[in-house]
């Protein structure tokens, strides 16, 4: 039977039913983990792996959604740890798998091109103060950016999608190196608090061998004027108007 930290505790992902182990010593995951979920497209049947998974919100939001096989693998053995409790708790076990590994060492373990869709949310920062609590998830302590892109190229097939979510700042550093890895830029979405705010980050999706051509979606608005959260965010959330007002 496993032993349950007070620090540990049993929450509820949005808009799929399904429950996640969180811990409050480690990264919680956020509101850009569930606008990822919802944003790439799932071929028929996918197979997505999520690079830095943590504890695992994105590979069950991606597995509420349809896709086939998630995979999800971290380096952090307790948040590894935690994901295998959320697979167990929604009965999963034969659809998600949680892997303890280092996503710059994927050889020998994983099939190259084995993947239809790769998903990350990686650290944000490179430079600038450490936070304590989830510092590895936000500042690049055990891989940087380019590991993630590196990773995919490997991981994913020919055509085949990688999805990340990153700051604004950071942009042109992803396009130099999905050139890098040979990915193409082929759908981007900015991403506002507010309508009259500057994007706080962006949500896009590369594909492997794809030729010239980009989709840049309306931005997505998080909140109202008044504060509520909007239409688009609610629906990222699986929730309605009516819902959010109860």
């Amino acid at each position: 039977m496993t032993m349950v930290k007070t620090t540990e505790r049993l929450d509820s992902l949005p808009g799929c039913g399904y429950k996640i182990w969180q811990c409050s010593k480690e990264f919680c995951f956020t509101t850009d983990a569930v606008f990822l979920a919802a944003f790439p497209f799932l071929v028929k049947r996918a197979r997505v792996m999520e690079l830095g998974a943590g504890t695992g919100a994105i590979s069950l939001l991606l597995a509420a959604r349809g896709a086939a096989k998630v995979t999800g693998i971290d380096c952090n053995e307790h948040v590894v740890e935690l994901m295998q409790r959320s697979i167990a708790e929604n009965k999963i076990e034969g659809h998600v798998q949680a892997v303890f590994g280092d996503i710059r060492d994927l050889k020998g373990t994983f099939v190259s091109e084995s993947f239809d869709l790769i998903v990350a949310n990686p650290p944000y920062r490179n430079r600038g103060k450490m936070r304590q609590v989830g510092k590895s998830a936000c500042h690049e302590v055990t891989a940087n950016l380019e590991d993630f892109f590196k990773a995919a190229a490997f991981l994913v097939k020919y055509r085949g999608r990688f999805a990340i979510v990153q700051l604004p700042e950071r942009f042109t550093e992803c396009l130099s190196l999905a050139a890098k890895y040979g990915m193409e830029l082929k759908k981007l979405q900015w991403v506002h608090s507010f309508a009259d705010k500057p994007a706080w980050v962006f949500l896009a999706e590369f594909v492997k061998g794809g030729a010239p051509g980009l989709e840049v979606l309306e931005p997505l608005i998080m909140y109202n004027a008044d504060g509520s959260y909007s239409k688009q965010t609610l629906a990222c959330y699986g929730l309605t108007e009516e819902e959010e007002e109860q």
